[in-house]
């Protein structure tokens, strides 16, 4: 499952049958500046009880966070890492960690009646931070080409690019004009000393060739394209019609 401001979602997958037996979503375009309520969530998991009901082995939920960061560090105290961060400190506020690999963990946090909310409504939950689908999948493919990523999910745009073992670049911007996806494209490039006519970037999330964002962006940026290849790289099948996989990266990556 996959709950952000701009669109909730859920896969069920059959373990026996290896495949995806169930999907929903739900756009909703919330402000990006604020932590998720449990009202906002309650009546799209209503729709589904019957399905969400069922026993499951385990729920995979990955929640949008304002409070993010990605280090090269395994300290047993999410909880110090915002404090050196700067973030302000709130005691109902948990704050979590995910292993991304062998040297990178993701930072971030969650208001505890959310994660009791969730926690009461679903079996076996395991909480993971909004991109961890994402960055899962990024790092599944590095194995066979370096690449910037570039998720454009409603008016938030993630990037992400991993130099080496002790850096990884991943940061998010505000999305309003279909300018913006190539200004903040050109600032990661210059910033990690990229070459715009080489290095190449693929993209995921809500985009289509045909908008005016990814039109205005091909023409800059030479090695430019949407990723259609999730189907080949997802540990399962996926035979549902008229859903594009790349929309949903941060939801089918929590399977990898």
């Amino acid at each position: 499952m996959h709950l952000h401001p701009h669109c909730f979602s859920f896969a069920l997958i059959d373990n026996d049958l290896n495949k995806i037996v169930e999907f929903d979503a739900k756009v909703l375009n919330q402000p990006l500046n604020k932590f998720l309520v449990a009202d906002s969530i309650s009546m799209w998991l209503q729709e589904h009880q019957q399905v969400l009901s069922l026993p499951f082995k385990n729920s995979k939920v990955a929640i949008f966070s304002p409070e993010f960061t990605i280090l090269p560090d395994k300290t047993d105290k999410p909880k110090e890492v915002f404090n050196l961060l700067g973030y302000s400190q709130n005691e109902h506020i948990t704050y979590l960690k995910n292993k991304l690999d062998d040297n990178f963990y993701v930072y971030y946090s969650l208001p505890d009646k959310l994660i009791n909310f969730i926690e009461n409504n679903l079996i076996n939950v395991e909480f993971y931070c909004s991109d961890f689908g994402l960055l899962k999948f990024y790092n599944s493919k590095l194995s066979f080409k370096n690449y910037i990523a570039a998720n454009l999910y409603g008016e938030e745009l993630t990037i992400c690019y991993k130099k080496n073992s002790q850096n990884f670049y991943y940061n998010k911007f505000p999305v309003k004009s279909k300018d913006d996806l190539l200004y903040y494209l050109r600032l990661a490039y210059e910033h990690l000393e990229l070459n715009l006519n080489e290095f190449p970037t693929y993209l995921y999330g809500f985009v289509e060739e045909k908008s005016p964002m990814y039109s205005t962006t091909y023409g800059y940026i030479r090695n430019f394209e949407i990723d259609r290849t999730l189907k080949n790289t997802l540990p399962f099948s996926f035979s549902i019609e008229g859903i594009p996989l790349h929309y949903y990266i941060n939801l089918m990556g929590l399977a990898l």
